[in-house]
């Protein structure tokens, strides 16, 4: 069985098609996905298609060109989202120095406090890292400590 440990079926984009997408799916040997928040307005979305279908599951975090709308109220959906037997995991969390819409410093603010919240709930956590591979290191190394699992 293939699962897809990275989608965003939850997106506009798929609005039109998302039904007869998901049915494939299985015929194509994908037995199961996980559908990954990336920003705040999304977090209902994918849990709501993870609620939906049994074979997926929900990845919830920002994604750090999005870290600017994570405020109490987004950290308080996060969690509640966390307690929810369908998410398997924080994400798409890291550090994107591509774009850079959102400072270097609130990027490596909000990972560290989406790991924190990572750590809290035992869930593993979904990297997005993009011309930041030291920082996301540094950061990672630092919240995990050298040789953790």
């Amino acid at each position: 069985m293939i699962i897809d440990t990275h989608a965003h079926y939850h997106a506009e984009q798929f609005d039109s098609d998302r039904e007869a997408l998901l049915a494939s799916l299985k015929p194509a040997g994908i037995g199961e996905v996980i559908d990954i928040a990336a920003e705040a307005d999304s977090l209902d979305r994918v849990m709501e298609l993870a609620r939906e279908y049994p074979f997926i599951y929900a990845a919830v975090g920002l994604h750090p060109d999005e870290v600017g709308d994570l405020d109490e109220e987004t950290m308080a959906k996060i969690r509640e989202y966390l307690t929810d037997g369908k998410t398997v995991a924080v994400g798409e969390i890291g550090l994107d120095y591509y774009w850079n819409k959102e400072s270097r410093d609130l990027q490596i603010a909000c990972f560290k406090k989406q790991i924190e919240l990572a750590l809290e709930y035992d869930k593993p956590v979904v990297i997005h890292s993009r011309e930041a591979a030291a920082d996301t290191l540094e950061v990672v190394s630092g919240m995990y400590g050298a040789g953790s699992p």
